[in-house]
């Protein structure tokens, strides 16, 4: 097979899948993380955006009627929603936001009280930020004041589809690097030293970037679709244990060392 053969997406992915003798094949780490982010990140905010017919029958038919006056918000009704995984919360019954208010199920909240807002992201860092609204005596803001910021409300959701997209990488990554370790150290203790072929770390662990690629297709439609089996310890050890035994058939199989040209 010649070397420099492109390969399309179908193909990396169905390699990816169902052929992990031929994971070498594959040298794309972005493009996986890319669709993941897509499926996952992307197709919430666009069921979101149509669930609720468009930003702006959104912002004034379905958001509660707010307004900002005088360093104070009011809102209507409690607010509790979530969008491309952004948290919103809005309880100006309270005066301040108390960290009881803030859930670890999100990585991204705003948090609304009548004086203040609370801005957490734990995605990338450890980051959480309180602003003031007495520092805001001179704003007046409401439904219909929102509307004019949809461009960045749309600016903002391309930020997060980024962050989100960085975060998974580092997610990915971090899991490769997991069960890269353990696939290293079977290959060196359980083969015995005359017919091991000895797979440096760096090969393994190319090949550990695709033994993921099924596990987190699943895992990432099924959040997307609200099933909570994909984000409990029962899913995590399966996903885990899965890529493993993926990245040991990719390359500890008898007849792909009698056939290496076809792991080029």
């Amino acid at each position: 097979m010649d070397k420099s053969e492109k390969i399309s997406w179908f193909e990396q992915f169905k390699i990816a899948c169902l052929k992990p003798s031929q994971y070498k094949r594959l040298l794309n780490l972005a493009a996986i993380t890319l669709i993941t982010t897509i499926l996952g990140y992307g197709m919430d905010v666009a069921g979101f955006t149509v669930s609720v017919g468009g930003w702006k029958n959104f912002i004034l038919n379905r958001l509660p009627a707010f307004e900002l006056k005088d360093g104070t918000l009011s809102v209507d009704q409690e607010m509790d929603f979530e969008i491309g995984g952004v948290h919103f919360v809005a309880d100006t019954s309270k005066d301040k936001v108390s960290t009881e208010d803030l859930s670890n199920k999100y990585q991204m909240e705003l948090v609304f009280a009548k004086n203040e807002m609370v801005v957490k992201n734990t995605a990338v860092g450890n980051m959480m930020n309180t602003f003031s609204f007495k520092n805001m005596k001179k704003v007046e803001f409401n439904n219909q004041a929102m509307l004019s910021m949809v461009p960045m409300i749309r600016i903002f959701i391309v930020i997060m589809f980024f962050t989100q997209w960085i975060a998974n990488i580092i997610s990915y990554l971090t899991v490769c690097i997991f069960i890269t370790m353990l696939t290293y150290f079977n290959q060196r203790t359980r083969m015995d030293r005359k017919n091991r072929e000895d797979v440096s770390f760096g090969k393994i662990f190319k090949l550990s970037i695709y033994a993921r690629v099924i596990f987190e297709l699943v895992e990432t439609i099924g959040v997307t679709a609200g099933s909570a089996i994909f984000t409990g310890m029962a899913w995590m050890f399966i996903s885990y244990f899965g890529s493993y035994q993926l990245l040991l058939a990719g390359f500890m199989q008898p007849e792909d060392r009698k056939k290496p040209d076809e792991m080029l």
